[in-house]
């Protein structure tokens, strides 16, 4: 495996361990189904910081920003796989959909 320095990331880098934070913002483990479901059962999203009502697309494309990354297209490959992904791994839970986030 090959590693690309300081922008060898993955969603796994900070979505993969319970209990990690980043400044005061937790962090959902997305590879289980209760991380899974913190992370995609509450999107669509008010988002109090800047006052709009956020998709998933909007959110998966944030997290591109904040790690420095372009963002993708819009309904991108990556993007789509990522919230299916999101969407298997949450599966049989209910969804708090529309939420408030900060």
């Amino acid at each position: 495996y090959f590693r690309s320095g300081t922008h060898d990331f993955a969603c796994a880098t900070c979505h993969a361990q319970d209990g990690k934070r980043i400044r005061l913002q937790d962090l959902p483990n997305l590879t289980t189904q209760a991380g899974a479901v913190i992370g995609f059962g509450a999107w669509p999203a008010y988002r109090v910081s800047n006052g709009q009502m956020w998709s998933m697309q909007l959110r998966l494309n944030d997290c591109y920003r904040q790690q420095r990354f372009p963002y993708p297209g819009f309904a991108s490959d990556a993007t789509i796989a990522l919230a299916t992904y999101l969407g298997v791994n949450a599966k049989g839970a209910a969804s708090v959909a529309p939420a408030i986030k900060r």
